[in-house]
């Protein structure tokens, strides 16, 4: 009972100063104030919202569900990528041709598939350095094994070397 006085007596207080204000405008001669524009300031348009708002259910449920989430990863191990995939015996790529190169990157990004790892390269480089970014730059890298879950881990060959674009370049 004490809150909704309390409320219209916040209510009437704006209502009454947005009013004022209304009224110095219009004898001040602001071209903003005309009669086209007055409904935009009349007493209905302006409300105070005092009520306690409370966390929706689907704050909640986020909440819940970043909570579930770093416990599942509170203990998890850590394995480089090599390791994770089985330590494969691989070929230099410097070392093969290209159809034997071919072959070789097929298994190893069969390999990482299985294990829901994903390379990502977003401009065309050669068979020969895809395979070397990921026998030299990915295998090293520690990651956790989510094969068994919703989850992917991905690698962006830009994030590692990242290109320049022209308009950068003058910088």
């Amino acid at each position: 009972m004490e809150s909704k006085k309390k409320n219209n007596k916040i209510l009437k207080k704006s209502t009454k100063k947005n009013s004022q204000v209304q009224k110095s405008r219009q004898k001040r001669g602001d071209e903003f104030i005309n009669e086209e524009h007055e409904d935009i300031f009349s007493d209905d348009n302006y409300t105070t919202d005092t009520s306690v708002t409370e966390e929706p259910e689907d704050d909640i449920e986020f909440i819940n569900d970043i909570k579930r989430f770093e416990m599942e990863h509170l203990n998890s191990k850590l394995e480089n990528v090599y390791q994770l995939i089985g330590k494969p015996k691989l070929k230099k790529a410097s070392k093969s041709d290209n159809k034997v190169l071919k072959d070789e990157y097929g298994k190893l990004i069969s390999l990482l598939d299985e294990k829901r790892i994903v390379v990502h390269f977003q401009n065309d480089y050669s068979l020969e350095e895809k395979y070397r970014f990921i026998t030299e730059e990915i295998f090293p890298q520690y990651v956790e094994d989510v094969s068994n879950t919703n989850l992917h881990i991905n690698f962006i060959y830009e994030d590692f070397h990242p290109v320049l674009d022209e308009d950068e370049e003058d910088f």
